[in-house]
């Protein structure tokens, strides 16, 4: 599988235009459109279906009933999504895309919601060039980057909160769901999808049964097409609800495909059994492999070349061991659970047991919900309800989204303030705390999703993070994600008849922790030179003397401060690997 990667020079005047063919000539991509003032190369490989000379949709498109990506659309579609400028298309369709739409003088991108393809947008000159990755926009001709040490920090502080600036000065991303128009002066953003929309009381299914028939529906034609790529794909099968959830689905489409399992070895992350019970269910070959083996130098392996630093060691590491797997196994694609966490709900709050009380069709289900979150919380009914009252009291207030300021400079501290905007947080038009609350895991989902491939998740694919299915997730109200002690209730009864019992509604959850606390352990003088003389300890983002302090600490690691400052250390291999490219090769 070859992923999508795209450049549209807007503007650039006839030298920089005639420099811009010749770049993408010598990097072997081809011109999909080349026009006085407007230019799209793409790689081989790229999807690029055409509407009607007036623009075209760059990546993957996917119709509702189709069990695979389009190659083109009608006459008649194509002349909505041009009327619309693009809203028929995130209406009437879903995929990785970014679609470019030609109107007059002026043109409008449109990314779609959760679509795995980004769009960097960066002035140049007279012009605009967008690209889906920042070495693209290099090969396009954009500045020197330089880090935005603000940003950086303000990323440090909202983790997985992505903001339209990025952590490189000049470069902002688009967001899914969001439509640019691009003017010779600037840039205008529209917001055409919010998951709010689907959350209105007007679109709920108040059928439970319904409601899990419909979301068994989606899951299993979500992870068919977007593998269907992929001749034989690799599972990474980590015994979880969300990853089972997907090896019942591939299992369901008849595909064929093999499962890994990556351990710890630790019992807080040796999930081995339940990873065995579904492959045996399913009838796939199961592979497991310890997770520690064979760890290289960890201050390299974030060093990937994204416009933020969110990529982590371990994971870099894990999808490595993964990739080598896939080869020995002959699978051409990696596909895992990630994200279904925050798709299908998995709060612990009392926020759903609030909506109760202002929601007059969820009052039935008050004290039932608080023994659910009471059980799952480890605490009592009533703490969760009088939680819940006072949680009701203040529903008109944002949603809180969680700061961290460890190990940061005090310089640093003060963008806390501005480090968590986003629309959807601010929107709560609703005003009922649990689909708020489960909005806001919406929010951490379209980081996860709308990184695009990176590093050794080139080629990984994350099914369950799809329009469809989140659109229909959202219709289901907050209280019926809970269930015996659970949440994800509505998934788990979904999925039921598929997966072994133990599995569908087991309670704990593996922890990568164990793993990370050997890292720590074993790299702390490398660590040590890392942070201490990085780039973040001299642009005053992070607090040098708290951090040498905690790698110095002889006690072993302990609390959450070492994955903390395990963080760190990628963000600033990250930081060295944007600012000289050799870093990171």
């Amino acid at each position: 599988m070859t992923g999508a990667r795209f450049i549209l020079g807007l503007d650039f005047g006839g030298d920089g235009e005639r420099r811009l063919r010749q770049r993408v000539a010598a990097a072997g991509l081809r011109l999909a459109t080349d026009e006085p003032g407007r230019i799209i190369a793409v790689a081989p490989g790229t999807r690029v279906i055409g509407l009607a000379e007036r623009g075209c949709v760059i990546g993957s498109l996917f119709a509702p009933g189709t069990p695979q990506a389009l190659d083109t659309v009608s006459a008649s579609a194509s002349a909505a999504i041009l009327g619309s400028s693009g809203q028929h298309l995130i209406q009437a369709y879903w995929g990785d895309y970014i679609a470019v739409l030609h109107r007059g003088e002026e043109v409008v991108l449109v990314r779609g919601p959760f679509g795995r393809l980004p769009c960097l947008l960066v002035r140049q000159q007279s012009g605009w060039i967008a690209a889906s990755d920042i070495d693209a926009l290099r090969l396009g001709g954009a500045p020197p980057f330089s880090l935005d040490t603000d940003a950086i920090a303000r990323q440090l502080i909202a983790g997985d909160l992505r903001r339209n600036a990025t952590c490189l000065t000049g470069i902002e991303e688009m967001r899914g769901g969001d439509r640019v128009t691009v003017t010779k002066g600037a840039i205008v953003r529209e917001r055409i999808w919010t998951p709010w929309t689907f959350a209105a009381p007007a679109r709920r299914i108040d059928d439970q049964a319904e409601a899990e028939r419909r979301l068994r529906d989606q899951a299993l034609a979500c992870v068919a097409r977007r593998t269907h790529a992929a001749a034989k794909p690799l599972l990474l099968l980590s015994g979880g609800l969300d990853s089972s959830i997907v090896a019942a689905s591939l299992a369901a489409a008849g595909r064929d495909f093999a499962c890994l399992n990556l351990t710890t070895l630790n019992p807080a992350g040796d999930e081995r059994g339940y990873a065995r019970a579904v492959a045996a269910r399913i009838n796939r070959h199961l592979v497991e492999r310890d997770m520690a083996e064979g760890f290289p130098d960890i201050v390299r392996l974030a060093a990937v070349r994204l416009p933020r630093p969110v990529a982590r060691s371990f994971e870099q590491h894990a999808y490595g061991l993964a990739l080598e797997q896939a080869a020995a196994l002959g699978c051409d694609a990696l596909v895992d659970g990630g994200g279904g966490d925050n798709v299908f709900c998995s709060l612990q709050s009392a926020s759903p047991a609030a909506d109760c009380l202002l929601d007059l069709q969820g009052r039935p289900d008050f004290w039932r919900l608080c023994g659910d979150i009471g059980r799952l919380a480890e605490t009592s009914r009533w703490t969760v309800a009088w939680r819940a009252f006072h949680r009701s009291r203040r529903a008109r207030q944002p949603s809180h989204w969680p700061t961290d300021l460890r190990f940061l400079h005090i310089d640093a501290k003060p963008l806390a303030a501005t480090a968590i905007d986003h629309p959807w947080l601010d929107e709560d038009a609703l005003a009922l705390p649990g689909r708020a609350g489960h909005i806001a895991m919406l929010v951490a989902a379209q980081g996860y999703a709308e990184d695009g491939p990176h590093g050794t998740k080139h080629n990984a694919i994350s099914p369950l993070v799809a329009q469809p299915l989140i659109e229909h997730c959202l219709r289901i109200p907050s209280w019926h994600w809970f269930a015996n002690g659970r949440n994800r209730a509505a998934a788990r009864r979904a999925f039921a008849a598929l997966l072994p019992t133990e599995v569908a509604w087991r309670e704990s959850k593996g922890s990568p922790d164990s793993l990370l606390a050997r890292l720590f352990e074993t790299n702390r003088a490398l660590l040590r030179d890392h942070l201490g003389d990085g780039l973040l300890a001299t642009a005053r983002i992070i607090d040098r003397d708290a951090v040498i302090a905690a790698i110095d600490d002889p006690r072993p690691a302990h609390g959450t401060g070492f994955g903390r400052i395990l963080q760190l250390a990628d963000t600033e291999s990250w930081a060295r690997g944007v600012a000289d490219p050799g870093e990171a090769a």
